[in-house]
């Protein structure tokens, strides 16, 4: 996966970036330049799904590595509609609908300052796989694929919410610790993947 950076991104930034990947990811990264542009090109999903959320403001274009090319642009607007956000981060302006994901409510968050517009409890990993999971990035890959296919069982949900994309910006919420490896990641691979 190969992402284009800002032009005016200075070395201390592209190095930030960097060595965030090297603390929190899990694959290779690497810098590539050609003709003045500076891309990143990740080999892991999870160092994908790390840029994709805490560095997507600094990000120009996305390039699929298996023959795609590089994004359209109605393309790119319509993943960044589609935001990751804590359940203990404030809300802002830009979150658009705010959607919380969570089968159990955010433990010590007030429901009016979590802002939330929706609750699709529907969509979130049975109980069962969520304890099974226990945010063990061991257990990523198949929690991920188990996952999916609980999504599917709720058809009707997930197509409101991918009304509610179609719509405007869409924030998924929730509560783990861990931003790396959590339901809402599945969730809006699978929204940006069956548009």
């Amino acid at each position: 996966m190969k992402f284009l950076l800002h032009q005016g991104l200075g070395y201390s930034s592209i190095h930030r970036i960097g060595d965030y990947l090297r603390s929190h990811g899990a694959g290779r990264h690497w810098i590539e330049r050609y003709r003045g542009d500076v891309f990143l090109v990740v080999s892991d999903e999870v160092d994908e799904a790390i840029l994709r959320n805490e560095f997507s403001e600094r990000l120009d274009a996305v390039n699929e590595t298996d023959g795609d090319g590089t994004r359209s642009m109605s393309e790119k607007i319509f993943n960044d509609r589609i935001k990751l956000k804590r359940a203990y981060e404030s809300p802002a302006a830009d979150d658009g609908k705010r959607v919380l994901v969570d089968r159990l409510w955010p433990r010590g968050v007030k429901k009016t300052d979590a802002a939330i517009d929706h609750w699709l409890k529907q969509l979130a990993p049975s109980t069962e796989l969520r304890k099974w999971f226990g945010h063990d990035p061991a257990r990523w890959d198949e929690f991920r694929r188990r996952y999916a296919a609980e999504i599917h069982e709720h058809r009707d949900e997930l197509e409101q919410l991918r009304d509610m994309t179609r719509e405007g910006v869409v924030t998924l919420v929730y509560s783990a610790h861990d931003e790396a490896h959590n339901d809402a990641i599945v969730l809006r691979e699978i929204l940006l993947r069956h548009r």
